[in-house]
């Protein structure tokens, strides 16, 4: 009997064990916020359950390119995360060439996911980034679980523009060479040079000289008449979209993003005048479509 309470107990712990990235950049960072793979799809289990390893981000197709700026060795960097139930275990940060599939870790700790609230940001320090090499790269964050048996592998992806920034420890510098010093054996003086002497000015004459009569000038004032080439108006940027309940008749250009309703969890996607689909309705209970940008409920005004 104990044996199959036991038994029960693990499948629960098992069906519970959701967790995934929800920003490459941290929570604070409203512009990376949901930019991960999976994250508004029709079956959240591949983003937030366990999975085969060797399936790269469980086949999810790419996410919405971001751009995220990395310090050196030594700097911090910090993901968003989503964790519903926080089993203890290793976690890392890897940054995998999209092109060559290079895998490189840049961060890893220990009981990562075991903190306080369902969402928060874990903070790690950068190493190995000298052997990053790819500008287009994919973040993957990775966590497995030590308390079940067997041992649960979780993993969520990003795409990003990899931007690397100062800070953290780097290479020390090398001492400069001391500049050389002038060897006064090699150098022969130079002769001084002599100044040309004026020649003497003329005496003055003793002849009285009858005044000459001046010319009066007469100034004529112009004008100057600048031609100015026709300004040619400037295209203005669209306004963003307030709190409206929109459809795809309202799309103007295609890659647009409306609210079907303010402060909703459906977004419209245009692609073209008067054209478009809905996405797949936020999952997050705190993410809402706040002016056709995912954004936090707090944050948005209907």
């Amino acid at each position: 009997m104990l044996q199959l309470i036991l038994t029960a107990l693990q499948f629960a712990l098992t069906v519970q064990a959701h967790g995934y990235m929800n920003s490459p950049a941290g929570l604070a960072n409203k512009q990376t916020y949901g930019a991960v793979r999976g994250f508004n799809d029709d079956n959240p289990d591949k983003l937030e359950g366990p999975g085969n390893p060797k399936i790269l981000c469980h086949g999810l197709p790419k996410s919405r390119v971001v751009p995220v700026s990395f310090g050196g060795n030594g700097a911090s960097h910090s993901i968003g995360l989503t964790i519903s139930a926080k089993h203890p275990g290793p976690c890392s940060a890897e940054l995998i060439d999209s092109a060559s599939g290079k895998i490189v870790e840049i961060g890893s700790g220990n009981n990562c996911v075991v903190q306080a609230g369902s969402s928060f940001d874990w903070t790690f320090t950068l190493k190995n980034m000298e052997q990053v090499t790819c500008s287009d790269c994919i973040l993957r964050f990775v966590w497995s679980s030590t308390d079940l048996i067997p041992k649960e592998y979780y993993q969520s992806c990003s795409d990003i523009q990899l931007i690397k920034g100062g800070g953290g420890s780097t290479t020390p510098d090398q001492p400069k060479p001391p500049a050389p010093k002038p060897n006064p054996t090699s150098q022969k003086p130079k002769p001084p040079t002599q100044k040309p002497t004026a020649p003497p000015a003329p005496a003055p004459s003793t002849k009285s000289r009858k005044p000459k009569p001046t010319q009066q000038t007469k100034t004529v004032a112009t004008t100057t008449v600048e031609t100015k080439e026709p300004s040619v108006p400037q295209p203005q940027p669209q306004p963003p979209t307030t709190g409206a309940t929109h459809t795809v008749a309202d799309c103007k250009v295609a890659n647009q993003f409306l609210c079907a309703e303010q402060c909703g969890k459906t977004i419209i996607q245009c692609t073209g005048v008067g054209a478009g689909v809905s996405l797949a309705p936020l999952d997050a209970g705190d993410a809402v479509c706040n002016n056709g940008w995912i954004d936090f409920k707090n944050n948005c005004v209907a």
